[in-house]
C-alpha cells in the first residue's frame, strides 16, 4: 500500500492510499506450435496453443488453441477438437467437435478461446495438447512445458 499527501489548493491537503493488486506482468505467456509434415512441404495437421503461468509453477493456463489442416476440398465440411493428456493421467476432450472454416480452398482451420486473456482452464505442467480432425488419420500435439 502507498500513502501519499496531495496538495489540492486553497490551503487544502488530501491523503490518499492506493493499494495495488499483484502485477499481472508476473504471468508468462507462450505460444507453442505443431506440424505434422506432409511429402513437398505444408502440413497436414497442425496446431498452435497460447499458455500463460507464473515462473516456478507447476500448473500452465490454456487461452487459445488453433488446428489446421491440408489439403481440403471446398465441398466437403471438417470438423475438428482438442484433447489434452496430463502427466499420467487419461485423455480428456478440451473443446468438443467444432466446424473448421476452409480458408480460400486451401486449408480448414478451427479455434477454441482468445490469446492473452488469462481466462482458460488450468493444467499441470508436461499436459500434452492435441488437435484433431474428424476421419483423419493424423494428430497435432504439443507439450506445455
Amino acid at each position: 500500500m502507498r500513502t501519499g499527501v496531495l496538495a489540492v489548493g486553497a490551503g487544502l491537503m488530501l491523503t490518499v492510499s492506493v493499494s495495488t493488486a499483484p502485477a499481472a506482468s508476473s504471468l508468462t505467456d507462450k505460444r507453442v506450435q505443431a506440424c505434422v509434415e506432409r511429402p513437398g512441404g505444408g502440413c497436414k495437421a497442425g496446431t498452435v496453443v497460447e499458455f500463460w503461468y507464473r515462473p516456478g509453477a507447476s500448473w500452465r493456463g490454456v487461452d487459445f488453441v488453433y488446428a489446421s489442416r491440408s489439403p481440403v476440398s471446398t465441398r466437403a465440411a471438417y470438423y475438428a477438437r482438442w484433447t489434452y493428456r496430463a502427466p499420467g493421467k487419461a485423455v480428456k476432450v478440451g473443446g468438443g467437435w467444432k466446424r473448421a472454416a476452409v480458408v480460400d480452398g486451401r486449408f480448414a482451420e478451427a479455434h477454441w478461446g482468445q490469446g492473452a486473456r488469462h481466462k482458460g482452464p488450468t493444467v499441470p505442467a508436461g499436459t500434452v495438447v492435441c488437435t484433431h480432425y474428424k476421419g483423419s488419420p493424423h494428430s497435432a500435439c504439443v507439450t506445455l512445458r
